[in-house]
């Protein structure tokens, strides 16, 4: 359990500066993931981050963990460098316990159950909206402890801009945009490669790199009276190499998704149709292996259908329903390369699918806020599953909203888990969650504040055990999560958070592995005329490594700066770990006689950056 003193001085701390409020600043943002349609985020029963385009430019990142990192609840665990293994961790669930879909379509892969965020192309990306807590009763498997929703670029933003630094770093990308009348298309492309660095301690001296090209579209056709259609993809290609225990290996990888939509408001109806692709393709290479080995092939596709109806009873009340269906296949090098004397798959189930539908209830007036939805969903594979979730909101004054939740969710494990010929156990039932949460939103004239606190349950925890995975651990996280931005403090923009959690095995009473226990992020910003200034601090407490080894903490600085040249050319500038900082991310590998730790994931040193950016 947490410090309840511990917790109290940083709640003091991190609100303080309200006091020097100057003006009344308003964010009216809305999101559409959390509740599945547009809501203004105050309303929104949940703990939230919206992340805008101009974030992304304000923090001055170079991938979606690094983005991720910078918020309340999220830790990023890097097993390499950039493009490599990186584990999300979302109120110490694992990466697998939070979903992960772009413009609305579920991505990654189905044999590991999770996505590779590393290869998401940040230039792709116009706003990412990250819901924590239990979320299944809206999406259905996988959202145990939230999802991250991610929009690609609609065309309201258009520029060109290159970016070059250490290791010798290359970004190219633009994003365009065309409207003519009812039609409307933006197009964003781009290039990303870096030689890397020397990822590991005691093995492999070498560079290890990573390169991306990527190409996304979206159209738009207004249909008048008969609503709009949308039509959208995404298709990314590259390599990544990495080290293991075993040696230097590298991943080829190809992904995309495409989706065609239909929306259409007609009085108090809404309704929403879209039908989508997803595939995602890995080729993966051990460079020690046989002269002429291709390495392991795994690909995933999935195809979803889906339906949403939304009625609007009264400016108060929302009923929202709907359908949906994916069907899974995944195809592997086995079954490519079948023989008589081999088996045709790796996996005994290559294709699975999903039915589900929910309905939820919605009222906003002004004593309360409320809101109850419940989900069905029936898999092929593991049978039917009820989820369900409640929350409550009460406004305690001008300035303070109260809320309160429960959820249930579910996981269906992965083929890795249930069907790989490789040790997998046919006989898993999925892993289940519920989750109850306390939040506090304060809206002051200094800017937003949000206090939540937080316990999840897990059961049926799929773990490795002596034969293969088994349903065997049972997991409980409890934490409490601060956040606040802060406009014009001293004239200084602020955006602070700390996250505590305690994540533990209830069968041993162990901590979980590669959970920090206590992160801090705190990003400061300034304008000076033609010059934009920012800092991010970042603290991550020791953890433990897969080996339980201990990681000791580290606090890393970033610096980024812009200054605007000509009215659309700006001059870029960034450095990440500006002190220089050594530290251990993850354990590679240890002796199997001693249990010495041989070699390790080191964090990357100080790199630098400097880059034009043109507005058309």
């Amino acid at each position: 359990m947490y410090n309840k003193t511990k917790v109290a001085v940083g709640i003091a701390a991190l609100f303080s500066g309200a006091v020097f409020a100057q003006q009344q600043q308003s964010i009216e943002r809305l999101t559409v993931t959390a509740n599945k349609f547009e809501q203004p985020i105050e309303n929104v029963l949940a703990s939230i981050d919206v992340i805008t385009r101009a974030d992304i430019e304000r923090l001055g990142v170079r991938d979606l963990p690094a983005l991720l990192s910078h918020y309340a609840g999220v830790d990023i665990v890097r097993s390499g460098g950039q493009g490599q293994s990186t584990s999300l961790f979302i109120r110490g669930a694992a990466s697998s316990h939070s979903l992960v879909i772009v413009d609305g379509v579920r991505v990654g892969s189905a044999t590991t159950g999770y996505k590779a965020l590393s290869s998401v192309p940040l230039n792709s990306i116009e706003r990412v909206e990250v819901i924590r807590g239990a979320r299944a009763a809206w999406y259905g498997s996988d959202a145990l402890a939230g999802v991250i929703n991610i929009v690609t670029r609609d065309g309201d933003s258009q520029s060109v801009s290159v970016q070059s630094g250490s290791d010798n770093y290359v970004n190219a990308q633009g994003a365009f945009a065309f409207r003519q009348g009812a039609f409307n298309a933006a197009f964003n492309l781009g290039y990303e490669h870096t030689d890397g660095f020397d990822v590991t301690t005691g093995q492999d001296p070498d560079e290890d790199g990573y390169e991306n090209q990527n190409l996304g579209a979206r159209f738009g056709y207004d249909l008048g009276d008969y609503g709009v259609l949308e039509l959208l993809g995404q298709y990314s290609e590259g390599y990544v190499e990495y080290d293991t225990s075993f040696g230097d290996d590298y991943t080829d990888f190809e992904k995309y998704h495409v989706q065609l939509g239909w929306r259409k408001n007609h009085g108090a109806f809404a309704h929403k149709l879209q039908t989508s692709l997803a595939q995602d393709d890995e080729i993966n290479t051990q460079q020690h292996g046989a002269p002429g080995y291709r390495g392991n092939e795994y690909s995933t596709a999935r195809d979803e259908l889906s339906y949403q109806l939304n009625y609007v009873f009264s400016p108060a009340i929302t009923v929202s329903g709907g359908a949906d269906y994916y069907y899974e296949d995944i195809s592997d090098s086995y079954s490519s390369s079948a023989t008589p004397e081999q088996p045709a798959s790796g996996f005994t189930v290559q294709t699975r699918n999903n039915k589900g539908v929910y309905v939820g209830g919605y009222y906003d007036g002004q004593a309360f806020n409320t809101n109850a939805v419940v989900r069905h969903d029936d898999h092929s594979q593991f049978g039917g599953h009820f989820t369900y979730n409640l929350a409550a909101g009460v406004p305690l004054s001008d300035i303070a909203t109260f809320r309160a939740s429960y959820g249930t969710a579910f996981k269906a494990p992965s083929f890795n888990d249930a069907s790989s010929i490789w040790g997998s156990n046919d006989a898993l039932q999925p892993e289940e969650s519920n989750n109850a949460e306390l939040g506090l939103r304060l809206d002051l004239q200094s800017g937003q504040y949000d206090i939540a606190l937080y316990q999840n349950q897990f059961d049926n925890l799929i773990a490795w055990g002596n034969n293969g995975p088994e349903n065997i651990a049972k997991a409980s996280f409890e934490g409490v999560e601060l956040s606040a931005q802060v406009q014009d403090m001293f004239g200084i923009d602020h955006q602070l958070n700390f996250s505590y959690v305690d994540a533990e095995d209830d069968n041993t009473g162990q901590a979980l592995v590669l959970r920090a226990e206590k992160t801090f992020n705190w990003s400061v910003g300034k304008q000076f005329d033609k010059w934009y200034v920012g800092a991010q601090l970042q603290y991550r407490s020791d953890r433990l490594s897969y080996y339980r080894t201990d990681l000791p903490s580290y606090t890393l600085v970033n610096l980024n700066a812009r200054y605007q040249l000509l009215r659309d050319l700006t001059f870029t500038f960034g450095v990440d770990n500006l002190t220089d900082k050594e530290y251990i991310t993850n354990v590679a590998a240890t002796d199997w006689s001693t249990g010495e730790v041989t070699s390790a994931y080191r964090g990357a040193e100080r790199k630098v950056y400097a880059g034009l950016q043109f507005d058309l």
